[in-house]
């Protein structure tokens, strides 16, 4: 199976998830530094020797198109990036785009103009994010998302839209008592869904409970979920959840520094005892990564719950 290079081009974001690392971070990134990391990426991406190992390329911000590229030089050489990550795809080199876009702020005219550079690739994905809790500040920040999300599925029927959605308390509670509906919303914009555990670098979650109520769910709760999901959506939706196998292998990370270092990571999949030296939450005593022990009630593993959920409804 073919991995997935990833790019974390700059860490600038004006969104303020509270659930985002970027919340304890500073989410302004120079120019230069802009620029630098796009050009390290078109290195990288240019080296032919890279495929047929990798056969997807994404980026992330950050975010892109909330105005994080006025400079006109930071947006040619952003566009210069997108422009060779075509090229790879024209030629077959790789199979797959990922570009991430919040969606929620503005008019959008960067990634506009970066889909009409692209055209309507069948295997363009726009990744997004739907979040119940700590995502969406004012209603129009909803608002906003929601007509991006049709105005691209109108103006490019072909390309894919993606949406990741953090299991939180809030969200468990709301499909559990039928106020929210995957599959309706997969139908309404044509999309597909990834569905993630909570997750926050660098607080506890008691800490993280304190400033986003709601947030890391209880065990019993979330297995009361893994029943119903599992007996209610698709064998393709429940492969999603949480299944870090939808994540890449490599990511290369620019961090706001003067040094603007350019830091590889490699990502192990969900196999016991597999880990990345450079991890720092650890592991769990099942051997699955400490990440997973996403309730707040306990240090239980929601892969192994998973597992057993997926077993008993077989």
């Amino acid at each position: 199976m073919a991995k997935q290079l990833q790019f974390e081009l700059w860490q600038e974001c004006g969104n303020g998830c509270k659930f985002c690392y970027l919340q304890q971070e500073n989410r302004f990134t120079p120019d230069k530094l802009k620029i630098s990391a796009c050009e390290k990426a078109l290195a990288k991406i240019s080296d032919l020797s890279n495929y047929p190992e990798y056969d997807t390329i994404g980026y992330l911000g950050g975010e892109f198109f909330q105005g994080q590229m006025k400079n006109p030089e930071v947006k040619e050489a952003f566009m210069k990036l997108m422009r060779k990550t075509k090229e790879l795809y024209l030629d077959g080199h790789i199979k797959h785009i990922w570009v991430y876009a919040t969606l929620t702020i503005g008019e959008q005219q960067d990634l506009y103009e970066m889909l009409e550079m692209f055209g309507d690739l069948p295997e363009l994905w726009i990744l997004t994010s739907y979040d119940t809790l700590g995502r969406f500040h004012t209603q129009k920040m909803e608002d906003t998302w929601k007509f991006h999300m049709k105005k691209i599925r109108e103006l490019y029927p072909h390309i894919k839209l993606n949406i990741t959605t953090i299991l939180s308390e809030d969200c468990i509670k709301k499909y559990l008592n039928d106020e929210l509906d995957f599959v309706k919303m997969i139908k309404e914009y044509d999309c597909n869904f990834f569905f993630k555990q909570c997750g926050f670098g660098g607080l506890t979650k008691e800490k993280m409970n304190k400033i986003l109520p709601g947030f890391f769910p209880k065990r019993e709760l979330f297995l009361e979920f893994l029943k119903k999901f599992k007996q209610k959506e698709t064998p393709d939706m429940w492969d999603r959840l949480f299944n870090i196998q939808y994540r890449a292998d490599t990511l290369y990370r620019n961090y706001n520094n003067e040094k603007h270092q350019m830091e590889l990571r490699q990502r192990f999949k969900d196999k016991r005892w597999e880990t990345d030296e450079k991890v720092e939450c650890g592991v769990n005593k099942c051997g699955h990564l400490m990440t997973y022990a996403a309730y707040i009630d306990c240090e239980e593993c929601v892969l192994c719950d998973k597992q057993m959920i997926g077993e008993i409804y077989e």
